[in-house]
């Protein structure tokens, strides 16, 4: 649990450290076209934000998942990993290449975070706002 919170907090201090700094208006006028529009740039900040972040770990090296092991298959390099299939004696290999494994991190980093911040919310709230009966 201290990990992925230390995780998140060191994801989101990249992300604003790469974020780009607005510049000042000129006139009064753009100053209140921007202040009119908030939403649409925190959205597009997000985006951004995400853009990079998404960049900056292409750049990285591939650090697969456990249980990933790198193998060629028809001269292409790929990562494989035994999955169990329910009602079979046979594990199932699941082969993906570089951009579908850096997704796949990806996409289990996302419900990480999204399950923190239900927790955290669940925990702040007393009145059971929770969704449980």
């Amino acid at each position: 649990m201290r990990t992925a919170l230390l995780t998140t907090a060191l994801m989101m201090v990249a992300t604003m450290a790469w974020a780009d700094e607005p510049t000042a208006p000129a006139t009064t006028a753009e100053a209140t076209a921007t202040a009119t529009k908030p939403a649409e740039q925190a959205t597009a900040t997000t985006e951004t934000a995400t853009a990079a972040v998404a960049t900056a770990d292409d750049k990285k090296p591939l650090r697969p998942p456990q249980g990933y092991r790198p193998k060629r298959v028809n001269g292409e390099q790929v990562w494989c990993a035994k999955q169990v299939v329910l009602g079979s004696k046979f594990p199932r290999e699941d082969c993906r290449n570089e951009a579908e494994l850096r997704e796949l991190i990806r996409t289990r980093e996302s419900m990480r975070t999204d399950m923190e911040q239900r927790l955290r919310t669940c925990t702040t709230h007393a009145s059971g706002a929770c969704g449980m009966n």
